[in-house]
């Protein structure tokens, strides 16, 4: 059943609003606390990985705000999707605490703390596949909540915003099913190929964003003629 109440909508996107709140606090208070100056100059070290991993989360609870503003009409369906968006990412925030640190520890070549998360390639494909399956999981019901509210669109404009979002995050699960996919496969000589498809993500987006351009503009002088 649609509604538009806007007290009920407004519940909602303010529960969601503070389990991204909570996810972050996980993200911070993951570690022990530290209990002396030792422990608190390695956990200091720890920060580069938790910036990291907080720009992921704000980025996700980004996009629920995106789809609060031009989703004005709601069901039942978008209520269990956003329900399932906090569950996943509250899930979502361990490996992905994990997977950044292991990232930042090589990168550094050491530098910073993370040796101890990855003792084999097997831990290492373990990880890729367990980050992977979770974000494609969560950018799918993104895809799945923007689909629902391209339906839902009471005018053109938020009908096309919607489908926009809708096809970035379909990019996304498909970079994560892709990534841990490829963790399948041997790490001991390309260890660096799982993450790679995550980079790819801006590159598709953005030849969407230009076929869909190249498409809309006859369309648009037609109209005009």
């Amino acid at each position: 059943m649609q509604t538009n109440d806007p007290d009920s909508r407004k519940r909602l996107d303010q529960f969601v609003d503070a389990a991204f709140g909570f996810a972050v606090t996980l993200l911070v208070i993951a570690g022990a606390q530290p209990q002396n100056l030792d422990e608190l100059r390695a956990a200091l070290l720890n920060i580069p990985s938790s910036a990291a991993a907080f720009i992921l989360i704000v980025l996700f609870w980004q996009a629920h705000k995106a789809f609060g503003r031009m989703t004005p009409v709601r069901d039942g369906l978008t209520t269990v999707l956003s329900l399932a968006v906090v569950f996943t990412a509250l899930v979502y925030v361990f490996p992905l605490k994990l997977l950044m640190q292991a990232m930042f520890y090589w990168f550094t070549r050491g530098a910073l703390p993370g040796r101890e998360l990855i003792d084999s390639f097997e831990s290492l494909a373990a990880l890729y596949q367990i980050y992977g399956l979770g974000f494609a999981i969560l950018s799918g019901l993104y895809a799945v909540l923007f689909a629902r509210s391209f339906k839902l669109a009471p005018t053109p404009d938020l009908a096309r915003d919607a489908r926009s979002w809708r096809d970035a995050w379909t990019v996304c699960a498909a970079s994560g099913l892709l990534s841990a996919a490829l963790a399948l496969l041997p790490l001991d000589r390309m260890p660096w190929l799982p993450p790679l498809t995550y980079s790819f993500i801006p590159v598709a987006i953005a030849i969407r964003e230009r076929l869909v351009a190249r498409v809309r503009r006859p369309k648009a002088k037609a109209a005009k003629a």
